[in-house]
């Protein structure tokens, strides 16, 4: 039997519900699933880690979600590699944006987002809340940094366009973000409202060039940031902005794909506007999907809808704008095969297959790189050697909390010692006398300076430096003349850096940004 798919068939509560996407408690069908699917109508539900156990889980659970719903729903994630991604295993791992820009060419980034894609399409995910088309031209940006393919706008154009495009083939929505730019900011907008005051010039030229290129290619969404321009806008952010979405991207720029927000939970939103502010701007500006996270609380998630429903019987939003973006949210859903009575659960589920695991590997080998003032040396299994490795916090909220995280020692036949603020500088820099060698990590130096302290102990002589995120580290650590870059402190990277580290393949990367 098929969906109802004619934006005149809906009530006013059932528009309105195709216009927002909630996040969601537990990892089966519950109560309130259920009530947001029946009650609130909601035309979209993202997932995070804590939602998925396993792939066989989550794919049943999205099956039953489509089932209980009268209209197919968005079901989408933040799969965008690297640090941020929700489904952890048994899937192919995806490196992250600027590893793969250091060592992957276009045909092979296009490739494993295809791949990953495909995947996610069979476990009932429909679309996918990236990549990123940042530019990353400030080293103390504090969210995007290695969660970008470049600081050059051309880079990031071509990766970007064909990871979008890459997913976009496999059925699964893109929706590069965070337009019109995140790159230049030194406030992470889940904290705090970052403002950027560059020219329109300067953002034609830089932050939106990635953007442009990709809206040329025929990507089919975009996520907006919750950064002020006050070149484009002074009083509100893009996400709210109807001079940014209405004036810029869809009659400047040409955009006619789907429109979604970022998070409108995240603080950069909620610490300077009320709900009902969030929602009549940003629905007037031309957005199509309001996103919401946050808590994931019931009670928040009616306040919305029900503040929603009360801003169009006030008639402060029109009934025409609303069926705007229902009209675009159906086509979407034809079009991506969003449809009810296609919708099958998988049951024989088998990923990662050995030919696109040893891919992605592939790639990880190829993105790993080596800057430095003296040629490296490789370890020998029977060298002195100590491994100084910080402790992996969560660096950001768009990181996930319960991903593992391993330390070097675990493959390296050294001994290690984990540090974090609170360590003993000098009993550390004592310990590291015994050793003919150090191998140092380090991670996002210029948010943690205690790792700096540390460095500016040990006999730089004897040390190969490793930044396990950040490549903006090197400027940070004085006086490091070998050092290797590995992006993301994942399982498969640190597996990749210890085959570096002991000689047995050659670092291959180019840095995609100037230090």
């Amino acid at each position: 039997m098929g969906a109802i798919m004619n934006v005149n068939e809906l009530t006013i509560e059932e528009k309105i519900g195709q216009m927002l996407c909630f996040a969601y408690h537990g990892t089966t069908m519950n109560s309130q699933i259920e009530y947001l699917i029946n009650n609130l109508h909601i035309g979209g539900l993202i997932s995070f880690a804590r939602n998925i156990t396993s792939i066989k889980q989550i794919a049943k659970l999205n099956s039953d979600i489509q089932e209980k719903s009268k209209i197919p729903l968005f079901l989408g994630l933040d799969q965008e590699g690297g640090v941020v991604r929700r489904v952890l295993s048994e899937i192919t791992p995806l490196p992250g944006a600027m590893l793969l820009a250091s060592g992957s060419s276009l045909e092979e980034v296009y490739e494993i987002n295809n791949i990953v894609a495909k995947e996610l399409k069979q476990i009932g995910f429909n679309m996918n809340f990236a990549p990123v088309a940042d530019v990353n031209n400030n080293p103390l940006n504090p969210v995007i940094n290695s969660r970008a393919y470049s600081d050059n706008p051309e880079i990031v154009a071509q990766y970007a366009t064909y990871a979008a495009l890459g997913i976009q083939d496999a059925k699964v929505i893109p929706t590069l973000k965070h337009f019109p730019g995140h790159g230049d900011t030194v406030i992470d907008s889940h904290l705090g409202l970052p403002v950027v005051s560059k020219t329109l010039e300067e953002l034609e030229q830089i932050e939106m060039y990635p953007f442009q290129k990709a809206i040329n290619a025929n990507v089919k969404g975009i996520m907006l940031s919750h950064v002020m321009y006050k070149a484009l806008d002074d009083k509100y952010p893009a996400s709210m902005s109807k001079k940014i979405v209405t004036d810029l991207l869809k009659n400047k720029l040409g955009f006619t794909g789907l429109i979604v927000t970022d998070s409108l939970t995240m603080k950069a939103i909620a610490n300077n506007y009320s709900i009902e502010e969030v929602i009549l701007q940003s629905v007037n500006a031309g957005v199509d999907v309001l996103i919401f996270c946050g808590q994931a609380d019931l009670k928040e998630q009616i306040e919305i809808f029900n503040t929603f429903v009360r801003l169009v019987y006030e008639e402060k939003i029109l009934l025409q704008r609303l069926n705007e973006s229902v009209q675009k949210i159906f086509k979407f859903k034809q079009q991506f095969d969003i449809v009810k009575d296609k919708y099958k659960l998988v049951t024989n589920i088998t990923f990662a297959n050995e030919d696109n695991l040893n891919f992605a590997l592939s790639l990880y080998e190829k993105g790993i790189t080596y800057v430095g003032k003296e040629q490296f040396i490789p370890f020998k299994e029977d060298e002195k050697v100590i491994i100084i490795f910080p402790k992996v916090q969560l660096y950001t909220l768009v990181d996930n909390e319960n991903d593992e995280y391993y330390t070097l020692g675990k493959y390296l036949p050294f001994k290690e010692i984990v540090y974090d603020e609170e360590c003993d500088y000098a009993y550390i820099a004592n310990v590291s006398k015994e050793f003919d060698r150090i191998i140092f990590c380090s991670y996002n130096v210029s948010e943690r300076d205690y790792q700096s302290t540390l460095f500016s102990y040990l006999d730089k002589s004897k040390v190969v430096g490793v930044a396990l995120r950040s490549p903006y580290d090197y400027l940070h650590l004085k006086g490091l003349t070998q050092f290797l870059l590995i992006y993301e402190p994942t399982a498969y990277a640190l597996q990749t850096i210890k085959k570096v580290l002991m000689g047995e393949i050659i670092a291959k990367g180019k840095l995609p940004i100037k230090i």
